[in-house]
C-alpha cells in the first residue's frame, strides 16, 4: 500500500494507495478512529448498486448507517445536502461521528461539504471509487455544491482525515467513464509535467486494460502533483488556478449540454479551447496543440463540439469564480509543463478559439 503525507498550513492527512481493499481497516487503525462511534456512510444509487456488499464487508466491526442519494450532477444541489443533513439528525449523528464518502467526485463534494458545515465541522473520510475522483477531486479540500446552475458555486475549503483509493473499484467502471477521469490526468501533464503526457502515450493500450502498475503510477504521479500544487495555495488565492486549465470553457461545455457531456469529456474538449487561447496570448506552440488534439483522439475524447446557446455559455463563464470585476481570466500555458495564471480574455477571443478548435467540422 502507498501513502501519501498530504499537508498545508492547517492541515495534514494520509492518502493510501492500494490495489484491493485488504487494508481498509489498517487505514482506520492508522488514524485512530473510534470504531465503536457511529459511521455515516453516503454513496449513490448506482454505486450502492454495485459495492453494497462492499460496504457491508468494509464497514463490518463498527456501527453504520447508509444513505443513498440520487446519482448524477443535476442532484448535486441544495436539496440533496438538505437531505443528508435530516439524515444524520434523525439518526443521531454527533461530532464524534464519523461521515464517510463512498463513491466519485459528486459524493465527494457533497459529503465534504455536509462535513464541513453540520454541526460547524466533523471527521470525514474518502473513498473513491472513479478515476477522476482517485486523481483529482478526493484531495485538495474544495467542496461544495451547484447553484443556480452554475457549477461548484457555493462550497468552502475542508480536508478529510484520510482518502483510500483502491485500484479495484476501477473494475467495475464502465470504459468511457474511465476514459472520462484520464481528462484530469493529461490536465496535469500539461500544466505540470510533460512526461506524464509521454508516459499515457506510451502506456496507453495497458491502461485502458486496467493494469495495476500502470494505474497505480498514473494515480500517485497526478495525486503528488495536485499536492504540489494545493500546497502553495490552499485557498486558491492565484497560483492553484493553475488546476482549472480547461475547466472554464469546460463548465460552460457542462452547463449548455445540460450535463449530458460528462464533466471529463467537457474538460478534454476546454483544454482544446483554452490551448487555442494560448496559442492566441501566449505563443503557445502548434505543434504541443497538435500532439495534445492527438493524444486525445487517441484515447477516444471527443474533440468536436458545436454550442447552440450561445448566451446560457458565456453567462456560465462570467460567473466563474475565476472571473473578477468583469474580466474573464484564464488559466493558461505559455508551453507544457509551464502555467499562466489571470490572463484576461475578451469574450470575443473565446468565440473565435471555439470556432478554430472544437467547432471547426461546423464552419
Amino acid at each position: 500500500m502507498k501513502e501519501i503525507d498530504v499537508s498545508g498550513g492547517s492541515y495534514t492527512y494520509k492518502v493510501y494507495i492500494d490495489e484491493s481493499t485488504s487494508n481498509f481497516n489498517n487505514a482506520l487503525k492508522n488514524n485512530d478512529i473510534q470504531i465503536n462511534n457511529k459511521f455515516f456512510i453516503i454513496t449513490d444509487h448506482q454505486v450502492h448498486s454495485i459495492y453494497r456488499d462492499k460496504i457491508d464487508e468494509l464497514f463490518e466491526e463498527v456501527n453504520y448507517k447508509v444513505l443513498v442519494i440520487p446519482s448524477g450532477e443535476k442532484n448535486k444541489n441544495f436539496n440533496t445536502i438538505e437531505n443528508i443533513y435530516k439524515f444524520l439528525m434523525e439518526n443521531a449523528c454527533d461530532r464524534s461521528s464519523t461521515l464517510v464518502a463512498f463513491g466519485g467526485g459528486i459524493v465527494g463534494d457533497l459529503v465534504g461539504y455536509v462535513a464541513a458545515t453540520y454541526m460547524r465541522g466533523m471527521k470525514y473520510i474518502s473513498i473513491p471509487t472513479t478515476i477522476i475522483s482517485m486523481v483529482d477531486s478526493s484531495i485538495g479540500g474544495k467542496v461544495g455544491y451547484n447553484f443556480e446552475n452554475i457549477k461548484n458555486v457555493i462550497g468552502t475549503f475542508y480536508t478529510p482525515i484520510f482518502v483510500f483509493i483502491s485500484i479495484d473499484f476501477l473494475r467495475t467502471l464502465p470504459n468511457k467513464e474511465f476514459i472520462n477521469g484520464i481528462a484530469e490526468v493529461i490536465k496535469y501533464g500539461i500544466i505540470k509535467e510533460k512526461q506524464l503526457l509521454y508516459y499515457l502515450e506510451h502506456n496507453l493500450k495497458s491502461i485502458l486494460s486496467l493494469d495495476k502498475d500502470k494505474l497505480l503510477y498514473i494515480i500517485e504521479k497526478s495525486l503528488r502533483i495536485k499536492h504540489e500544487v494545493v500546497s502553495v495555495d490552499f485557498k486558491d488565492k492565484d497560483y492553484r488556478n493553475i488546476l482549472n486549465f480547461g475547466h472554464t470553457i469546460g463548465h460552460g461545455i457542462e452547463i449548455v449540454s445540460n450535463h449530458g457531456v460528462a464533466h471529463g469529456y467537457a474538460v478534454a474538449l476546454g483544454m482544446l479551447v483554452e490551448l487555442k487561447l494560448s496559442q492566441y496570448k501566449l505563443n503557445f506552440k502548434k505543434e504541443d496543440y497538435d500532439y495534445i488534439y492527438y493524444l486525445m483522439n487517441s484515447i477516444g475524447f471527443p474533440t468536436k463540439y458545436k454550442v447552440d446557446n450561445m448566451d446560457l455559455f458565456m453567462y456560465a463563464i462570467k460567473h466563474d469564480k475565476k472571473t473578477e470585476n468583469n474580466q474573464i481570466k484564464f488559466s493558461l500555458v505559455e508551453e507544457i509543463g509551464i502555467s499562466k495564471t489571470g490572463v484576461v480574455i475578451d469574450e470575443s477571443l473565446i468565440e473565435k478559439a471555439m470556432e478554430e478548435s472544437i467547432e471547426r467540422r461546423y464552419l
